[in-house]
């Protein structure tokens, strides 16, 4: 099967949309791209089925009393632990640092108990890899074009 340039053309921006994610350093600890999507993807699946881990049962709303940005997004969110060897929580010590995402599953930000008062938390560093900002440059033409290109696939 032949692509006219116009197809291969959107068929690269589905796979740069596919690409994009976000990395955190919290204090000490880093988190990849992989282990962020990880826990915000368990976290939005649980949301969406009203399911909860763990004795504190996360996800659980997160009220963002210390009027962090969160990405400028709007709530509710939901806090879910993210862990540092790379796996999704399930039980027992959620450790320092959370995924933020809204209801609709968007990833908010990443928080960390470490440093800051009491139970409080603070923003960690998160980081939006290079594929992240091309598919936000391109994300509005791609859902104008996307019929055209499949049309063009098509035929």
């Amino acid at each position: 099967m032949r692509f006219s340039p116009q197809a291969a053309f959107f068929l690269s921006l589905i796979a740069i949309v596919a690409a994009a994610g976000h990395s955190a350093v919290c204090g000490n600890r880093q988190y990849s791209t992989d282990a962020v999507a990880k826990a915000s993807d368990a976290s939005c699946s649980y949301v969406k089925n009203g399911t909860s881990v763990g004795t504190n049962m996360y996800p659980h709303q997160y009220k963002n009393l210390e009027k962090l940005n969160l990405g400028g997004l709007s709530g509710p969110f939901y806090e879910f632990p993210i862990l540092s060897n790379g796996q999704v929580y399930f039980s027992g010590n959620p450790g320092p640092d959370r995924v933020i995402i809204t209801r609709d599953c968007k990833l908010a930000g990443v928080i960390t108990h470490q440093g800051a008062n009491g139970n409080g938390f603070l923003e960690c560093n998160v980081k939006t890899s290079a594929a992240s900002a091309v598919a936000a440059a391109y994300g509005f033409l791609f859902a104008l074009c996307l019929p055209t290109a499949l049309l063009v696939i098509a035929v």
